[in-house]
């Protein structure tokens, strides 16, 4: 009998499937009114489960190529999560991932405790799973479940089907090229002010800042802005919420939270912190809305509003579909994503810029280009749309650093939903049954040495079409686009959907940012990549700054 045929028996099985399992036990309901004793029998008897199945079966360890399991219970779990929790000690980024894609291919097999998972990096399956047929791939239960924990319910980033297809319909339109430009002059305000306030007088008196807390409240204060017409500035204790969101989780912890449902339940005191940390950010989005409420409220009796002035938050809460726990889900989902993400792609750009005096000169020198270039606008011209779709190179600094640093090293984990066949580059075809996790691994993608030449240089040309090391990579490619083998917002429709917003505001930042100041890497930063449980951030950027001379401004 073939593999493929003994995948497809996998129909027969005795056992419910595990996502069916899992299901049960991420609901709610599950967990509401369950002592803690109880919690861990039921984690118990899931883990329990789960092994039975395991050991009955395992069909795509004798089809795929991929590392032997290190761990009878863990498999490779210890290989994975472990080397993820020590990559800003020891551990290579994005070790163990590009090993494995070098050695073994475009379809890896591995095991994580009860997850049979396949690793994609071929750029045709990508397009299948991500695109063509992407709802035969829905984000796994586990990871629907954590970003459910984080967002605060289903949102646009956990939930699927009809639902994610109502959440995109309904906030697509703040995210559209048209509202995109009337944001920029905050971008440049907002920007300009924190030069004004934090990093001028640290420049005036040397003092080194954790320049990862500065974009922090940088991109919450922008977001907050445009998004909620709310002055987070006021709310300095959602920022301290953020920090303590975010944790350095161990390997057992990394584990159990993505691969052991409802452990993200469990007394444990990482995730006390974390359950604290979103309590307070709970309350600060209750002020949110109050006063989205109440200016609403008083727009309405002065009849002055006009349909351009309304924000993200308008559009949801004067949706008649959207329950109170929507909007605060979609608030918290925007306050995470719309500065998280950002502020650890500028932290990154920080990085590679402080080591590349060459990279910064060229992008001061496109910027003053622009400010001596005449224009029809009295504003700065880093305050508008124009100016900043003008700044190619800087912008092909920005993909350079994400090639370098995505965000996130993986996008969400999917699960097949039916069993399918997905086409390869090559030509053949890969049989994948109901139940396979999938995962994406962007960090190994980006650097894969089959897809882009010199995939180890920072090389920000390569982002600028018609330039020699533009054409090196599409002939790595076989003439091909990028689009697969360069996904720092995903693809498909579950992309980004504020990455037109995100790619604005950082040009805006970096390019006012070296404009005026110069920033270097203090003998206690370290710039090894730390997973926080959300992003990859630098484990600790400490920089000094100072003010660039007028010749240096000008050259």
């Amino acid at each position: 009998m073939s593999p493929c045929a003994i995948l497809r028996l996998r129909r027969l099985q005795l056992l419910p499937p595990m996502d069916v399992l899992w299901n049960a036990m991420l609901q709610p309901w599950w967990w509401g009114s369950m002592t803690v004793s109880a919690g861990v029998v039921a984690v118990t008897v899931g883990i329990a489960l789960g092994v039975v199945q395991w050991w009955m079966y395992h069909p795509l360890r004798n089809v795929l190529p991929g590392p032997r399991p290190t761990s009878f219970l863990l498999g490779n779990a210890l290989e994975t999560r472990g080397s993820i929790a020590s990559w800003h000690t020891t551990t290579a980024y994005p070790e163990p991932y590009l090993s494995w894609l070098v050695q073994y291919g475009p379809a890896v097999y591995y095991r994580e405790l009860f997850s049979h998972t396949v690793m994609l990096s071929d750029p045709k399956a990508l397009q299948h799973v991500l695109v063509t047929h992407a709802s035969k791939y829905p984000r796994h239960p586990i990871i629907r479940a954590y970003l459910s924990d984080i967002v605060l319910g289903k949102g646009l980033v956990s939930s699927e089907g009809a639902r994610h297809d109502a959440h995109r319909k309904l906030l697509n339109p703040h995210f559209t090229a048209a509202q995109v430009k009337s944001f920029v002059p905050v971008f440049e305000q907002l920007t300009s002010r924190c030069c004004t306030s934090v990093l001028e007088p640290a420049a005036a008196s040397n003092k080194r800042l954790n320049m990862a807390v500065v974009l922090q409240e940088l991109t919450l204060g922008i977001i907050g802005r445009v998004a909620f017409g709310f002055d987070f500035y006021a709310h300095p204790e959602a920022l301290a919420a953020y920090q303590k969101l975010q944790m350095s989780p161990s390997p057992l912890v990394l584990i159990g939270m993505f691969s052991v449902p409802g452990f993200m339940h469990l007394p444990l005191p990482s995730l006390r912190q974390r359950r604290a940390a979103k309590a307070i950010l709970a309350n600060v989005i209750a002020d949110v809305m109050k006063h989205k409420l109440s200016s609403s409220a008083c727009s309405k009796t002065d009849q002055t509003t006009t349909p351009g002035s309304r924000d993200l938050l308008d559009l949801i809460l004067a949706d008649s579909a959207t329950s109170h726990s929507d909007a605060l889900t979609h608030t918290m989902t925007f306050m995470t994503a719309g500065h998280e993400t950002t502020s650890t792609a500028l932290a990154w750009l920080m990085v590679e810029c402080a080591r590349r005096p060459h990279v910064v000169a060229k992008i001061r020198s496109e910027v003053r280009t622009l400010l001596d270039a005449p224009s029809p606008h009295t504003t700065n011209p880093l305050a508008t749309w124009e100016g900043v779709h003008s700044l190619k190179y800087t912008t092909a600094v920005i993909n350079e650093t994400m090639r370098f640093h995505p965000v996130f090293f993986q996008l969400m984990r999917r699960l097949v939903d039916a069993d399918d066949d997905v086409p390869m580059l090559d030509g053949s075809s890969l049989f994948l049954p109901k139940g396979t996790s999938i995962n994406i691994l962007t960090s190994a993608i980006h650097l894969n040495p089959q897809t882009w030449a010199n995939p180890t240089e920072f090389v920000p040309e390569r982002f600028l079409e018609g330039s020699p090391e533009w054409n090196a990579d599409a002939a790595r490619r076989g003439g091909k686009s990028h689009s697969f083998v360069h996904m720092p917002f995903s693809m498909g429709s579950k992309n980004c959907i504020g990455q037109r917003f995100a790619m604005a505001e950082m040009v805006v930042v970096i390019a006012t940012f070296l404009r005026h100041f110069d920033f270097a890497l203090t003998d206690h930063a370290n710039t090894r990549d730390r997973y926080n449980a959300m992003t990859v951030v630098p484990a600790f950027l400490e920089m000094s700054v100072t003010r660039v001379s007028a010749a240096a401004a000008h050259r």
